[in-house]
């Protein structure tokens, strides 16, 4: 079995960047996506380029702080002072919950500006282009088709399409969990979800399976989170798991490869 370790919202906030390291250090995270448009960004890219040799990417982030674009160039999802309007706000729109709605809240020429000015950030900052694309929160239509787009100029995959291509087994719960899905801060919720048992409980279903998705959201949890999403205690949740000794044992003790992107990326030119 082989299993890919994602955790995405690098450097969201310096609690998420610091708890983000730990698990890539000291955990079995294999990539994470940066989110190359906050201001803690710089920061983060600094801690990146002194991990060469681990597998980064972009999280493309259209629904939290300020955009890379020009907001004259994308007034449709940014407020007056140029940061993104909020998921939580966003999914509660009427037009939210249809396709022609969502592509009129958010237009293709629009997602792949900002998708594109996040992208140059991304280098800007790093050095060098990211391993991988990705979307964060909320996937629609035109972001998607945006992020193909891109994929298909840079030569870079898109997380969705790889993961479908190699047959990928999900190995996350968001069963119950109002801030992925209907965006709601439900403190009691988030402290007591709990990946890391969810995990274990099918571990020997996953043994069964070529390649195996766990995501997540590994981090410290800091106050600037509070102000920035529903997403937030349960960071430590997910920073549990990547930590933690018994999934550690149970990678030794199984035949599983820990394995990144760049794994696949490599396993396609071999075709």
């Amino acid at each position: 079995m082989k299993l890919l370790v994602q955790g995405d919202d690098y450097g969201f906030t310096k609690g998420v960047m610091w708890g983000m390291l730990e698990g890539i250090d000291h955990g079995v995270l294999t990539c994470s996506g940066l989110f190359a448009n906050v201001p803690n960004a710089e920061l983060a890219a600094a801690q990146m380029r002194l991990r060469p040799d681990f597998c980064w990417g972009i999280d493309f982030n259209l629904v939290a702080g300020p955009c890379c674009a020009d907001p004259k160039k994308i007034p449709h999802f940014v407020d007056a002072s140029g940061n993104f309007i909020r998921s939580n706000i966003t999914v509660k729109d009427p037009r939210w919950q249809s396709e022609a709605g969502r592509r009129e809240m958010f237009p293709y020429e629009e997602c792949y500006l900002e998708v594109r000015a996040q992208f140059d950030r991304y280098v800007q900052l790093v050095g060098k282009k990211p391993g991988y694309l990705n979307g964060h929160s909320i996937n629609h239509e035109n972001l998607t088709e945006a992020i193909r787009q891109l994929s298909k100029e840079e030569k870079i995959p898109y997380t969705n399409d790889i993961l479908q291509e190699f047959n990928f087994v999900w190995a996350v719960d968001i069963s119950g969990n109002e801030a992925t899905t209907a965006k709601v801060f439900d403190p009691m919720n988030q402290v007591n979800r709990n990946p890391l048992k969810f995990f274990m409980e099918h571990a020997e279903e996953y043994l069964q399976h070529e390649y195996v998705f766990a995501a997540g959201h590994p981090g410290y949890v800091d106050a600037e989170l509070f102000a920035q999403t529903s997403l937030s205690i349960e960071r430590c949740r997910d920073l549990e798991m990547v930590l933690s000794p018994v999934l550690k044992k149970w990678i030794d003790e199984n035949p599983v490869e820990l394995i990144s992107y760049r794994d696949l990326i490599e396993k396609e030119g071999e075709k």
